[in-house]
């Protein structure tokens, strides 16, 4: 069964899913390799990604410290092209606004979009981040 994460909005939606993902080892280096997919509004996009076992490490911590609320902000991800970038903010109300912005490989055009999610939601995240990273 292909590994996943998804990110929805209070809605139940899938906004942005990371799917397929494996895990490549070069060398010293842990990659993970997973395919993007968005679905944000009238907008949809597709492409690969590649990025390090420690992003989504940092990730899964980042989640786990606005879920305990020891932050407010930070930037979720950012993975080795730097063609996606996730900021998770965490409002007053208890909700989270995910900010991501998506980058074309010839960096000529962006897709930057915001979505809210609910708090009780990153325990979910949290397991299917340690799923996919499951050798």
């Amino acid at each position: 069964m292909p590994k996943k994460i998804s990110f929805k909005n209070n809605q139940g939606t899938d906004i942005i899913k990371f799917d397929n993902i494996k895990l490549m080892f070069d060398d010293d280096l842990k990659r993970v390799v997973f395919d993007l997919y968005i679905d944000f509004e009238f907008f949809k996009a597709q492409t690969s990604l590649d990025a390090e076992e420690f992003d989504f490490l940092n990730m899964k911590k980042c989640l786990q410290k606005i879920y305990n609320k020891e932050w407010k902000s930070f930037v979720a991800f950012n993975p080795l092209e730097e063609r996606f970038i996730m900021q998770i903010d965490l409002q007053g109300d208890g909700q989270i606004k995910v900010h991501s912005k998506l980058i074309n490989p010839m960096f000529t055009g962006k897709l930057e979009f915001d979505f809210i999610m609910d708090h009780t939601t990153i325990p979910g995240l949290i397991r299917e981040i340690e799923a996919a990273l499951e050798v």
